[in-house]
C-alpha cells in the first residue's frame, strides 16, 4: 500500500485514527514520566553522590534543553523520513534511561538525561505531521485530545509507581523501569503503519535543500511566531507552578511536605481533563478563541494564586492554571497545519514551537528563584507574590499574542 492510499484509509476510518492517536499518546506518557523523575530520586542522589541543589536542577534543565534543541533536527528528519523518525527517538530515550541507571557519576547522569531529552524531542514533530497527513481534519481535535492526555497520565503514573520503586530499587530501579516502559510503549507506536511508512505524503520527493528552506520559512512565519509566544506562556506557567507551589504552600500556608505529592497528582488529573475539554472547546468555538480566552484565564488564576486566603484556595487556583495549560495544548498543535502553507512544513513548525519552549521552561523558574532570594520566602515577605506575578507575565504577553492571532484570522477570512 502506497503512502497516499494508506493516508486515505486512515482519513476514512475513525477507529484507525483513534488507534494511531492512542499509540502516540503512550509515547507521550513515557516522556512525561521521564520529566517527573528527578524529584523522586533527588534525595538519594544528594546523599550518595553529594550533589548540590544546582546540580540536581541541572538534571532537569539538561533534559529540557535537549528536548528543545533536538526538536529542530527531529523536525527536519520527519520531513525527510516521516514517522520512522520516532523509532530513533524511542531508541535514544531508552538508551538514555539505561545510561542513567548504570551510571555512578554526575557526568553519566547528565549524558543519560540528555539522551532522554533528544529522544523525547521527536514526539511532537512526528505526531503533528502524522495527524496532518493521516487523520481527517474533522477528527484532528479528537486525536489531539487523546494524544495530549498522555502528559497528565504520565505525571500521575510517576507519582503512583516510582516512589515505591525508588524505595526498593533506588534510582537504578526507577530508570531501568522507565527504560522498559519507554521501549514497550514506543514499540506499540512504531508498529502503527503510518509510523512505519517510508515517507509521509507531503515528504515525498522533498530534497534536503528544500527541507532546510522550509525550516527557515516557518521561523519567520508571523502567525507561527504569535503561536510560539502563546506556547511559551503555557510552558512557563506549567513548569513554574509545579516547581515552586509546593515550597510556597509550606513557607506561607503552613502545609506539610506531603501536600506536594497531592498537588502534583491533582494538577496531573486537571491536565488530563483540561486536554479533553480543550479539544472539545476548539471543535465548538474554534482554535483562535480557545487560544485567547485560555491565556487570559491562565493569567488571572496564576496572578491571584499567592494572594487568595488559605492553602485550599491557593491550591484550587493552581489547579485551574494547570487545567488551562493543557486545555490550550490541542489548539496550539492543531493551529500549526492552519498556519503553514505546505504539509511538509508541519513537522518543522512543530519543532520550532518545541525549541521556543526553552524561553519559558528555563527562564520562568530561574527568575522566580531570584525573586525569592531578593524579596524573601518567609511569611510576610513578598518573594512568592513577585514570583507568581512574574509567571503571570508570560500568559499576559500570550493573551496579547492571542488577540493579534484572532485579529489576523478574521482579516484572513475577510480577505
Amino acid at each position: 500500500m502506497t503512502s497516499t492510499s494508506l493516508a486515505e484509509t486512515y482519513r476514512e476510518g475513525r477507529r484507525a485514527g483513534d488507534g494511531l492517536a492512542f499509540c502516540l499518546m503512550l509515547v507521550n506518557v513515557a516522556n512525561s514520566i521521564a520529566m517527573s523523575l528527578v524529584p523522586i530520586v533527588q534525595n538519594q542522589l544528594q546523599d550518595e553522590f553529594s550533589l548540590s541543589g544546582a546540580q540536581i536542577g541541572l538534571l532537569t534543565s539538561v533534559f529540557m534543553l535537549a528536548f528543545g534543541i533536538g526538536s529542530i533536527p527531529a523536525g527536519v528528519a520527519v520531513t525527510r523520513w516521516g514517522g520512522r523518525t520516532l523509532a530513533a527517538g524511542v531508541v535514544s530515550f531508552t538508551v538514555g534511561a539505561v545510561v542513567f541507571a548504570v551510571s555512578s557519576s554526575y557526568a553519566g547522569f547528565l549524558v543519560g538525561r540528555m539522551l532522554q531529552g533528544l529522544g523525547g524531542a521527536t514526539i511532537i514533530p512526528v505526531t503533528n505531521q502524522l495527524f496532518t497527513e493521516y487523520v481527517n481534519p474533522e477528527r484532528q481535535a479528537r486525536a489531539l485530545g487523546i494524544f495530549g492526555s498522555g502528559h497528565g497520565v504520565g505525571v500521575i503514573l510517576a507519582l503512583l509507581i516510582m516512589p515505591s520503586v525508588q524505595a526498593s530499587g533506588g534510582y537504578r530501579g526507577v530508570f531501568l523501569l522507565t527504560a522498559g516502559i519507554a521501549a514497550l510503549l514506543g514499540l506499540a507506536a512504531i508498529l502503527q503503519r503510518p509510523v512505519r511508512a517510508r515517507a509521509g505524503v507531503g515528504a515525498r520527493g522533498v530534497s534536503f535543500a528544500t527541507t532546510l528552506r522550509n525550516v527557515g520559512a516557518v521561523a519567520v512565519n508571523r502567525r507561527l511566531l504569535l503561536l510560539a509566544v502563546i506556547n511559551i506562556g503555557v510552558m512557563a506557567v506549567v513548569v513554574g507552578i509545579l516547581a515552586w507551589t509546593p515550597a510556597f504552600l509550606q513557607d506561607q500556608r503552613g502545609t506539610g511536605a506531603s501536600v506536594a505529592a497531592y498537588l502534583t497528582a491533582a494538577v496531573g488529573v486537571a491536565q488530563i481533563i483540561g486536554n479533553i475539554a480543550g479539544a472539545a472547546a476548539m471543535a465548538r468555538w474554534g482554535k483562535p478563541f480557545v487560544l485567547f480566552a485560555g491565556m487570559a484565564v491562565m493569567m488571572v488564576f496564576t496572578a491571584l494564586a499567592p494572594v487568595v486566603p488559605g492553602a485550599g484556595l491557593a491550591i484550587a487556583f493552581v489547579i485551574v492554571a494547570g487545567f488551562m495549560t493543557m486545555a490550550l495544548f490541542p489548539a496550539i498543535l492543531g493551529s500549526v497545519p492552519d498556519i503553514v502553507p505546505k504539509v511538509e512544513q508541519v513537522g518543522s513548525a512543530s519543532a520550532f514551537l518545541n525549541l521556543t519552549n526553552l524561553l519559558g521552561t528555563l527562564l520562568a523558574p530561574w527568575v522566580f528563584g531570584i525573586l525569592l532570594d531578593v524579596y524573601g520566602a518567609a511569611p510576610g515577605r513578598s518573594g512568592y507574590l513577585a514570583g507568581y506575578l512574574w509567571l503571570a507575565v508570560f500568559p499576559f504577553v500570550g493573551t496579547l499574542a492571542g488577540a493579534f492571532y484572532v485579529r489576523g484570522r478574521k482579516r484572513k477570512e475577510a480577505a
